[in-house]
């Protein structure tokens, strides 16, 4: 179990890290999803807005409260910890299905979605580990 709640805190940090460098840098989020802003200032908001600020607080208060559980929290700690990290692993693997389909249907095999599935599946896996192994034992 606590190797569950480890790739939990890990996958949560690096989703929180994202949104770090989204807000500091939007022109880099820009490249990472390639994307570009519409040159107006709302393209590099919304850069800022949804890959910092939604990437960054939907990550670290997630891991807040498995940092909180780990500590010694208790278990209602550790089960809403448990039910965050639940949603926040369907959003990874929701984004990880919807490149899957472009994969099939919009032809966009390319080495950076093949990539990018792999990761998204990963963070979904990692991050709902602990949820997975609670709603296992039951």
């Amino acid at each position: 179990m606590l190797a569950a709640w480890i790739a939990n805190a890990l996958a949560l940090a690096f989703g929180a890290g994202l949104g770090v460098r989204a807000l500091l840098d939007p022109a880099w989020a820009a490249r990472f999803v390639r994307l570009a802003a519409d040159g107006q200032g709302g393209g590099q908001a919304e850069f800022r807005a949804t890959y910092g600020g939604l990437f960054f607080a939907l990550h670290a208060a997630a891991l807040v409260l498995t940092l909180s559980y780990l500590a010694g929290g208790q278990h209602v700690v550790g089960l809403s910890a448990a039910g965050a990290a639940f949603v926040i692993g369907a959003g990874w693997g929701g984004a990880a299905f919807g490149r899957l389909i472009a994969l099939w249907r919009d032809g966009a095999d390319t080495p950076f979605n093949r990539l990018s599935v792999g990761v998204e599946t990963l963070m979904a896996a990692a991050t709902v580990a602990p949820w997975a192994v609670w709603a296992l034992a039951l």
